[in-house]
């Protein structure tokens, strides 16, 4: 598997590219800056690169695009984990335009609920962001922006159906009325699936039936200008998605959630060097679970930013206070149900010729465990016009979860925060269109909660994670690449064993050319050997796996074209957890319709 992802890497390493934008980038440093000028690795997944490739998903985008590791209880709908770094699902901060939508109870994202329909962009954020963010960006950060009324296409349309009973449709309007800019975009997806669990799942939760998976989405965007640099917006979006699962033979087990965030906001240029933005919203995950074992979980988040950009000398310097509360309501007898952080902000980012910097600090105030601080230092120095070498060292910390901490016979009160310490150092070269970057890194976490052989969280003593990121992406004329590889030792420091679920390396390969009216294109999405549980027991091994997927799209005319995507080419049987199903061999072919 080393050999294989290897080669994947070098094939994209032979060619030369021709000409790529420099996207502009916020999620590295919390303000816009071009993405050669970011000192983190930041991959960009446009709406454009979501429709080539035809997926499906948020999660199978991830996997194949996003340089990340995946797992997943299952198919369409089904819980997913994203791992950053070799970090656990946790350390991983997801956050759409801006806003927090997780569970305080399970303390992840239910990435398998956000809808690709809705997205515009996606920037994914590696290494530890806890200085800009708070707690739980110890492995990284994943952004989605909505689509908005000043990107998204003024008109869109699209339908398709596929293997499995899968079917989808979606439709967006942008439109400028004086000052006011205006989106809005609705979505559905529904599909049969498949069965979700293998015969071998334990404690008898198979039931050999098709797990169905339905969501209907809609998000919106309002910006209206009240004179030259004063902005005032409403963003809203809502996901509401119902998944059947297994949790018995005989039983129909349904989870029915629904991921909501609203904010408004006031961007204001105060002076030509300094800019300010208050956004107020909510963060909503509503969880009701309908079968064998019944119960409603929903998590609140009201949230407020105040940020503060001032361009000083040759950088940006940002400061700001935020505060965020946790309100969990629930069936379930949690001992406490609520909790704030109080948080203040600022850093320092800019270049002077050929040298490069950033550093960050962050405090954060929770009302249960107390006063946090960490913070950022990076700096890169350019060798030549194209090539930069760079180093950085973070601190980062997560909150135990109200599950860790309350839920009723699996928990732990006396659980405390994990902290995490990390250096890295890079080296990345840009010219022409063509982006390669390697990054080392070394990032140590104490207190990691882990679950001992009752299922009861508790403080591990010390993990580390070490390992190589390599990047490569590029356009040579009408072909485009992208190549990333990870090889990694993610690591509990007192048994010298792999963490849960993560291999020693994974990589992906896309590429697609465009031929006249055609675009094909084709993927390798390959990952080593994992284990399902600490410790590395035989008979939690997940055998290592490469998928080629195949994609292809003909443009009927310049507003209208047909795509199609082949999953799993040759059918291989893979595990992204134990005893749970992954799908097969599958098709999805849908018609595009889209105006400037």
């Amino acid at each position: 598997m080393l050999r294989s992802i290897s080669g994947v890497l070098a094939a994209g390493f032979m060619l030369s590219a021709a000409a790529q934008d420099d996207a502009v980038v916020v999620t590295a440093t919390r303000f816009p800056q071009p993405r050669s000028q970011t000192l983190q690795p930041v991959t960009v997944i446009t709406a454009q690169d979501i429709a080539q490739s035809g997926q499906q998903t948020l999660v199978e985008v991830l996997q194949a695009l996003g340089g990340v590791e995946m797992a997943s209880t299952g198919g369409f709908g089904q819980p997913a984990s994203v791992f950053m770094r070799g970090a656990n699902p946790g350390h991983t901060l997801v956050l759409v335009d801006g806003m927090r939508i997780s569970s305080a109870t399970a303390g992840t994202t239910a990435l398998e609920n956000i809808p690709l329909a809705q997205i515009e962009r996606i920037e994914v954020v590696p290494g530890q962001l806890s200085s800009l963010y708070g707690s739980d960006a110890i492995g990284g950060v994943i952004q989605v922006f909505t689509k908005g009324g000043k990107d998204a296409p003024a008109t869109s349309a699209s339908a398709g159906v596929g293997s499995y009973g899968t079917s989808s449709v979606g439709a967006g309007i942008r439109r400028t009325l004086g000052a006011t800019d205006l989106s809005v975009n609705v979505g559905y997806f529904d599909t049969k699936g498949f069965d979700a669990t293998k015969p071998s799942a334990p404690f008898g939760i198979h039931n050999p039936d098709r797990d169905a998976y339905r969501n209907e989405n809609v998000s919106a965007k309002l910006a209206h200008q009240l004179a030259e640099g004063h902005e005032l917006g409403l963003t809203v979006f809502q996901s509401d998605g119902k998944t059947h699962f297994d949790n018995g033979p005989t039983t129909d087990d349904v989870n029915h959630q629904t991921l909501t965030a609203y904010s408004v906001y006031s961007a204001n240029q105060i002076s030509k060097a300094w800019k300010s933005l208050v956004r107020l919203g909510e963060g909503t995950d509503d969880q009701k679970i309908s079968g064998a074992f019944a119960g409603a979980f929903t998590t609140r988040q009201p949230q407020l930013t105040w940020q503060n950009d001032i361009v000083v000398g040759p950088g940006t310097a940002i400061a700001g206070v935020e505060y965020l509360a946790q309100h969990v309501s629930s069936d379930t007898p949690y001992t406490q149900t609520y909790r704030n952080v109080k948080s203040a902000f600022g850093g320092y980012t800019g270049h002077y010729e050929k040298h490069f910097w950033q550093a960050n600090v962050r405090q954060d105030d929770n009302s249960q465990f107390g006063t946090h601080s960490t913070g950022l230092l990076g700096y890169a120095y350019a060798l030549t016009s194209a090539l930069r070498v760079r180093v950085g060292a973070a601190s980062a910390f997560k909150a135990p979860t109200f599950n860790d901490l309350y839920f009723p016979g699996f928990s732990n009160p006396n659980l405390r925060p994990e902290r995490s310490r990390s250096k890295e150092a890079g080296v990345s070269y840009e010219r022409s269109g063509q982006r390669v970057s390697a990054t080392y890194f070394d990032n140590r976490i104490t207190d990691l909660i882990v679950l001992d052989p009752t299922f009861t969280p508790q403080n591990l003593a010390s993990a580390r994670i070490k390992g190589t990121e390599l990047a490569y992406q590029a356009f040579v004329r009408d072909l485009q690449v992208r190549a990333q590889a990870t090889f990694q030792d993610p690591i509990d420091e007192a048994s010298g064993k792999l963490l849960p679920r993560r291999a020693r390396q994974y990589g992906t390969l896309a590429i697609n050319q465009r031929i006249a009216a055609w675009r094909v294109g084709g993927e390798i999405v390959a990952s080593g050997a994992r284990f399902d549980a600490a410790g590395e027991a035989p008979a939690t091994r997940m055998h290592g796996y490469a998928l080629l997927n195949l994609t292809a799209s003909y443009a009927l005319s310049r507003a209208l074209s047909l795509r199609a995507r082949w999953n799993n080419v040759f059918n291989r049987d893979y595990a992204l957890a134990q005893n749970f199903n992954t799908p097969g061999s599958n098709v999805f072919v849908a018609l595009h319709y889209q105006t400037p």
